[in-house]
């Protein structure tokens, strides 16, 4: 379910579960989500909202209130209706973006499009979905390939070409090693090279 999240993305989906139970919760929901985000990825909160985020007891201004026990983390927690429409919400984000993968950028503004304590917080401390977008594209490095014509004499690299370019680069990078900044690399590199 998760293949096409990056590895932050999945990290918060699991502080998310996490969260949940510690807090007793009997499925993960958004408050849940957004605190893990607080959590797991502070740096795009600064970027967000120029410096550190004003959010020092979230879980208090969510609401959030210990509802029983705290649940072993080996349990496994299911995702709450809203939960499921916020991931949804990514997916689409990430697919509108023409982004291959969802990144925590893309769970915010899922998080944002679905009315809930943690959206209302949200825009509390002035995220909304207009701008939060507005900076996601800025920031992310979006492999967009535009369908080009066919008089256009320069077609997207395919995937070899890519390997190969990497490849190249990997060989000047390599060249330019003298053996006594790097010898377990040099002598593997002569050694390759050899056979």
């Amino acid at each position: 379910m998760f293949e096409l999240y990056t590895e932050k993305a999945r990290r918060i989906i699991f502080f998310a579960r996490y969260e949940a139970s510690q807090w007793g919760a009997g499925s993960i929901d958004t408050s849940h989500l957004l605190l893990a985000m607080l959590r797991e990825d502070k740096a795009l909160f600064e970027k967000l909202m120029g410096s550190a985020p004003p959010f020092d007891n979230a879980a208090e201004l969510l609401g959030l209130k210990l509802s029983g026990e705290k649940v072993s983390t080996s349990v496994d927690l299911p995702l709450d209706a809203q939960m499921k429409r916020v991931l949804q919400h990514a997916v689409d984000e990430s697919k509108a973006m023409k982004n291959p993968h969802i990144t925590p950028g893309h769970l915010l503004l899922g998080l944002l499009q679905e009315p809930s304590a943690a959206s209302k917080l949200l825009e509390e401390k002035g995220l909304n979905l207009e701008k939060v977008s507005a900076a996601i594209k800025e920031m992310s490095p979006v492999l967009r390939y535009e369908i080009r014509g066919m008089d256009d004499p320069a077609p997207p690299p395919t995937s070899v070409q890519i390997v190969d370019q990497l490849r190249t680069q990997f060989e000047l990078l390599t060249a330019k090693l003298q053996p006594h900044m790097e010898p377990a690399v040099v002598y593997r590199l002569n050694a390759e090279k050899q056979k």
